[in-house]
């Protein structure tokens, strides 16, 4: 009962399933190749961050001003002048900055964007943006030569040789030149000047940036954000290795974005203003006219003034021509609006009427909505779901623009008619003054109302030219652009921690190969996972070839472990004497002799009579490691050569007798198979206590299964790093199926290098000997008692 518990123990032990402290431990008996492992890998990280460039944010901020527009006292007339509150829309306005045409007028306005120049060290590429040595102007680009590579070789003589980077599809290009003067091939006409006229021996490289590829560049770097969330300051931030340029570039996108901005206000002040200078060419000439006429009648018929009722029908006169000013107005308005509306002039901001000095509320209402909604419309493009529904908006408000018109115009028309009969009565009074009288008060009548329409025009051109000169951007720059931030600072540190995973993973992968590769036998789990034959010891590697290692190390760990299988032998056959115990392995090589040796050895320690019989007949090794030189044998006696007596050795200094296999027999499996045999151990047994049976390997002859039945024990010997795994595993099952009785397996050659990897195995091991001489371990302290217990015995570290 106490033996099957302590082979329940060990065998708990050892089929736990996957033990993490022995994994970590037969990591560290590879230590040496984590240290290679992480010094290569820190090497490389060096290298790696060698070619390390910063990654800069740049940014600049703009505020813009919502309703700057809308709080002037005067906004119904600039109304007239551009200033829509779609433009004043903060969502609208970052559109508008990322806009694709705003970029494109940036990127035209930067010449320095259109050539990269280029420096390569040994780790490191840069861009010299505003650092190079050279200039390039470029007459003509082939599309060829846009984004290819050239490398331009400087001397100090002052010419140069460009050759392509692209050797598969420019391998001979080569171009010879003088800096500042122009050369021509068939990918480009430019011409190369020098920055500082400070010429030496290097390379530089360059490369032609098409238009395109910058705003695709530019466009998908920009990046919006409020400084603030909740305020209108809006931060216009790139990333790149290159700061100057983006320095550059956000600077110039802040001023085309501010002058496009008053260059939106000032549209429609344009067009008012262009509109009355339309109108003062043709009322400039008709006062010309009239002006000539009046001094050429007064000339040729002498007449200064008109008398005091003729004054008073003019003064009527001249109220009444001013209705018509106001009505000729109105009506030009009128017409200016139904051609726009008709012909779908160019888009932009209509005239407002209010500009004009025109009172009409509810034509302002429709210009007004129609001009928001043309702003709405361009900031989409045709592509939107929201430019066709723009578009019909717009259409529809222009219908009803044209049906307040054509309901203005039959209103004009009334005032028109009642001015008429009104200015007929005036009239018929003047036609009954003298004639003379009559031409004159006609002609002055004819100047004043040209002076008068002149002078309004002009009055309003001013005010207009007064209104587009105090215009000024809705929005301001709060900061130009500046370097706020690196953002790969911590790259350098990821590259160094990667480098050193992989400098880990890598000779751990290397180890768990290693494992799982290797076929042998290494452990008892193994042992016991590919057997079904109880194990029930092991046995630790030792550096002494001497035979008789447990008689001169009585008090070691190696000792001990015999101990502990004679013990568990005594549990197996319930018996402490009286034993017969056969000793065979996979295949030669196993250490089955050695163990046998030593177990004879143990017994008889205990003075017990105890004899040692070569079984091995095919390949004895027993006579060699006693250096016994007597031929006959086991072998003899069995063809009747010799007694018993004569064959049985007692050697001195060996505490037990020894029956040496003999010579080798032409016919070896018909001898094992002998009744003689089986007599002989019958013999053998009323003399000896215990009798060790050395046979030969079972897994390559049969020769132990006919000694199997013979025996109380069978041990199958099974060897630390040299016992194939596959071979041992076939074995055990062909064993099973043969039923193959009273068969255990034993360890040996536990490998003990020093390292805690093998103590962690002799430790678990030491514990359940403790624990099988009824020690009595409790969990908590197994692990020191069994340490204690372990070193107590080791004495033996250099055997």
């Amino acid at each position: 009962m106490e033996q099957n518990n302590f082979e329940k123990q060990f065998n708990d032990e050892e089929e736990s399933g996957f033990d993490i402290m022995e994994w970590i431990l037969y990591f560290l008996h590879f230590w040496y190749l984590f240290v290679i492992g992480i010094i290569i890998s820190l090497g490389l990280a060096y290298l790696e961050n060698r070619s390390w460039l910063p990654t800069v944010q740049t940014a600049g901020t703009v505020m813009i001003e919502e309703n700057r527009a809308g709080a002037s006292s005067s906004q119904a007339l600039m109304q007239g002048f551009g200033v829509q509150a779609g433009y004043k829309n903060v969502t609208n306005q970052v559109i508008m900055l990322g806009s694709y045409d705003l970029v494109c007028k940036v990127v035209d306005s930067l010449p320095y964007l259109k050539v990269d120049y280029i420096s390569k060290g040994p780790f490191i590429t840069r861009n010299l943006y505003r650092n190079s040595p050279i200039f390039i102007q470029s007459d003509y680009i082939s599309p060829e030569a846009f984004n290819l590579l050239f490398k331009i070789k400087m001397r100090t003589n002052g010419t140069y040789t460009i050759t392509s980077e692209n050797k598969n599809k420019f391998n001979n290009f080569q171009v010879e030149g003088r800096f500042g003067q122009p050369v021509q091939c068939n990918l480009f006409f430019i011409t190369v000047n020098t920055v500082n006229n400070n010429l030496s021996n290097s390379d530089v490289y360059f490369k032609f940036r098409d238009r395109e590829s910058l705003i695709d560049d530019f466009k998908s770097r920009l990046s919006f954000g409020y400084d603030v969330e909740g305020s209108s300051v809006l931060k216009i931030s790139l990333i790149s290795e290159t700061p100057d340029r983006d320095i550059d570039f956000i600077n110039k996108l802040c001023e085309t974005f501010l002058a496009d901005n008053l260059d939106r206000k000032n549209d429609a002040a344009n067009k008012t203003i262009k509109f009355i200078d339309n109108q003062l060419g043709v009322v400039s000439k008709s006062l010309a006219i009239s002006e000539g006429d009046m001094t050429n009648f007064r000339q040729s018929n002498k007449i200064v003034d008109v008398s005091s009722h003729t004054s008073d029908l003019l003064g009527k006169a001249a109220k009444f021509d001013a209705m018509q000013s106001e009505l000729k107005l109105r009506e030009t308005y009128l017409d200016y609006l139904t051609k726009y509306l008709k012909t779908n002039m160019a888009d932009g901001a209509i005239i407002a009427p209010s500009s004009l000095g025109l009172n009409e509320p509810m034509l302002m209402t429709f210009v007004q909505q129609i001009n928001e909604l043309y702003v709405q419309r361009s900031e989409v493009t045709e592509m939107n779901m929201y430019y066709a529904k723009y578009t019909k908006q717009i259409e529809t408000a222009k219908l009803t623009v044209l049906e307040v018109i054509k309901s203005m115009r039959a209103s004009l028309d009334i005032e028109k008619n009642d001015f008429k009969k009104r200015l007929g009565v005036v009239n018929k009074e003047i036609e009954e003054l003298p004639k003379k009288e009559l031409e004159m008060i006609a002609i002055e009548r004819k100047y004043k109302m040209d002076d008068n329409y002149y002078t309004f025009f002009l009055q309003k051109r001013a005010e207009s030219e007064i209104l587009k000169a105090s215009n000024t951007p809705d929005n301001n720059i709060l900061d130009k652009a500046r370097v706020i931030a690196t953002t790969n600072s911590g790259q350098r540190n990821k590259t160094i921690l990667m480098f050193l995973l992989f400098g880990i993973l890598i000779p751990t992968i290397i180890v768990i190969i290693i494992e799982l590769i290797n076929n042998t036998v290494r452990s008892s789990k193994e042992v016991e996972k590919n057997s079904s034959f109880p194990l029930i010891g092991a046995i630790r590697h030792t550096k002494s070839s001497d035979p008789l290692l447990v008689i001169k190390n009585p008090r070691s760990a190696f000792t001990e472990m015999f101990r502990v299988i004679r013990t568990r032998i005594e549990f197996i056959v319930q018996r402490k004497t009286a034993i017969m115990i056969m000793t065979t392995s996979t295949e030669s090589g196993d250490g089955k002799t050695y163990f046998s040796i030593n177990l004879a050895a143990v017994y008889s320690m205990a003075s017990k009579k105890t004899l040692l019989v070569d079984m091995d007949i095919r390949k004895p090794s027993v006579n060699q490691r006693f250096n016994i030189v007597q031929p006959n044998g086991v072998t003899n006696y069995l063809a009747g050569q010799c007694t018993l007596d004569e064959i049985i050795l007692h050697l001195p200094k060996v505490d037990f007798d020894i029956l040496p296999a003999g010579s080798i027999p032409p016919n070896p499996g018909e001898l094992i198979r002998s009744d003689k045999l089986i007599a002989m151990f019958e013999e053998l047994r009323k003399i000896y206590d215990f009798i060790i049976v050395d046979t030969s390997p079972i897994g390559m002859v049969t020769d132990a299964y006919s000694l199997a039945h013979l025996s109380d024990v069978n041990l199958f010997v099974v060897r630390n790093g040299k016992t194939n795994k596959t071979f041992f595993k076939k074995l055990c099952s062909q064993l099973k199926m043969d039923n193959l009785p009273n068969l255990y397996t034993v360890m040996n050659d536990v490998v003990d290098d020093g390292s805690r990897y093998s103590n962690y195995k002799l430790y678990k091991y030491a514990y359940l000997i403790g624990n099988s001489y009824g020690y009595g371990y409790s969990s908590r302290k197994k692990k020191g008692e069994a340490e204690k217990y372990f070193h107590y015995y080791e004495d033996d570290t250099e055997i």
